[in-house]
């Protein structure tokens, strides 16, 4: 089975991305950051739930000079390596998350119209990055202030030859698909206090006409594309 990129996202609706049993087993709503809107973020708070993250990649983010925050944390905090150790997280070796921001033309920046303000300004600014020689960071903040209400994750350098989580999973299909490398997702969760299963993540896209597609096959085509033949990585 191979994804049609191309039709993806066309009609403005999420996809669900499912990454693996074996690792976090959680379902992500995802939409490329362009395609965000007041009503996608409502969805992501009501019906998925999660945190809701914008990702852009590892390449985008030195040019701001965004930091991973478990790095930035070590350097930083009082007794800052202990506190950012990952050695006991259970689906990963290491965090994605950097810097919140606001949008600075946004008022408390949480509500529904504030977070897609900041989502699709953030979106539009990573298409000028290449013009921006020296000058990305200042720009930034210029537009954007820290700390916020939207929560920016970087996805790893090569994709998944490093990582293989939704940050990674979510901004290779939105970038596979044509659109600005960057997706907003929120994890699926349940009313049992848990993650959606991946049987209720597939009931909920069924019944409301939305793609769900297994981490699996996504890495499994970028494997094939990059000449390391099926799920090889």
């Amino acid at each position: 089975m191979k994804i049609e990129y191309s039709r993806l996202f066309r009609d403005g609706k999420p996809v669900l991305i499912f990454d693996d049993a074996k690792r976090e087993a959680e379902t992500d709503m995802v939409i490329p950051s362009e395609l965000i809107t007041p009503e996608i973020i409502r969805a992501m708070r009501k019906d998925a739930g999660g945190l809701i993250c914008t990702t852009i990649k590892e390449e985008d983010a030195e040019r701001i000079g965004l930091p991973f925050m478990d790095e930035f944390y070590a350097r930083y905090l009082k007794n800052g390596k202990d506190a950012a150790f990952s050695g006991d997280l259970r689906y990963d070796k290491n965090s994605s998350f950097t810097v919140t921001v606001n949008h600075r033309s946004t008022f408390t920046g949480i509500p529904d119209k504030d977070r897609y303000k900041t989502v699709r300004e953030f979106s539009q600014f990573i298409p000028r990055l290449s013009q921006l020689n020296g000058t990305a960071s200042s720009e930034f903040f210029h537009e954007f202030r820290v700390p916020g209400h939207v929560n920016l994750i970087i996805a790893r350098k090569d994709y998944f030859s490093r990582r293989k989580g939704h940050t990674e999973l979510s901004t290779y299909l939105v970038e596979r698909a044509g659109f600005i490398p960057s997706a907003t997702i929120a994890e699926m969760l349940s009313d049992t206090g848990n993650s959606m299963t991946k049987e209720e993540a597939m009931d909920y896209a069924k019944n409301r006409g939305l793609t769900f597609i297994e981490g699996d096959l996504i890495i499994s085509g970028w494997s094939n594309e990059k000449g390391h033949g099926d799920r090889g990585v």
